[in-house]
């Protein structure tokens, strides 16, 4: 039993090393239970060393139950750096369906998992990013609600402030009209003299009623007039605050889609990278 390219796989790596200019590249192989060679010059694989054990698990163990080539990403963490580990089977150059060994390669992998690991960074910061942003649209939105329910407020307090007016104009138009009455029964009562007079008196509290209640709803006016300026200052100051929210809102949404669009990105530069 035995394979000739096993037996001469070690000249053959000779020729394969000029394939990666960057030299960044390990080869291997074994036999059912051990590794039988190990090119390691450029980059240090240590589960590769002549004579190390299969472990269960690994990819030539892996390899030599499935009877199928076997691709391996081993993170940073174990060996120090990043590998890609490509394992194939061998069998037996007489007997083609029995198994008795794997070759295989180790490739460096340090640009392509600091890229990854990068893309992933940056994906989970836009995550966070955009997560922020939607809670900011919901308080935008938030405070446009309150923003609209105020100006609708702020509109009902205006037509209060209108009837108001309203309201005094007519209490006006009536003080006039008892002030001309008690001007009319003054004169009434100076006809009638002396049997009048109790009348008379009564004519001029009349007439100062009514000049008091004129009085009194002129300065209820003015201070209609004045709520009424201060109401309109306060509508427009939130119609302004309405449309910035609003636009702040838009402005928001659209960021937003442009973090969502460089998440897509950099889950497609995560993508690419894993097939370095």
């Amino acid at each position: 039993m035995g394979s000739k390219f096993l037996d001469e796989f070690p000249v053959v790596v000779e020729y394969l090393v000029t394939l990666f200019p960057k030299k960044d590249v390990a080869f291997y192989s074994t036999n059912l239970t051990e590794f039988t060679f190990g090119d390691t010059r450029f980059i240090d694989v240590p589960f590769a060393d002549v004579g190390n054990k299969l472990a269960a698990g690994g990819p030539a163990d892996q390899c030599i139950k499935t009877r199928q080539p076997i691709e391996t990403e081993i993170d940073q963490s174990l060996y120090g750096k990043a590998l890609k580990v490509i394992t194939a089977p061998v069998f037996d150059d007489e007997q083609t369906d029995t198994i008795i060994g794997t070759y295989g390669m180790a490739i460096a992998r340090d640009d392509a998992h600091a890229l990854r690991n990068i893309a992933a960074t940056f994906q989970h910061s836009m995550t966070e990013i955009s997560t922020a942003i939607e809670n900011t649209a919901h308080a935008a939105g938030d405070i446009a609600a309150s923003e609209i329910k105020l100006s609708n407020e702020i509109t009902s307090i205006q037509e209060t402030a209108q009837q108001i007016n309203r309201i005094l104009d007519s209490i006006k138009e009536i003080a006039d009209q008892t002030k001309m009455l008690g001007l009319n029964a003054a004169i009434e009562a100076a006809r009638a003299g002396d049997s009048g007079r109790g009348f008379g008196v009564v004519a001029d509290e009349i007439r100062k009623l009514s000049e008091t209640s004129k009085q009194t709803a002129n300065d209820i006016g003015l201070l209609t007039r004045d709520i009424e300026n201060k109401i309109t200052i306060a509508f427009d100051s939130s119609q302004i605050a309405m449309g910035a929210t609003q636009e702040q809102s838009a402005a928001t949404e659209e960021m937003n889609a442009s973090i969502q669009e460089l998440s897509l990105m950099m889950q497609e530069l995560n993508r690419i990278a894993a097939g370095i």
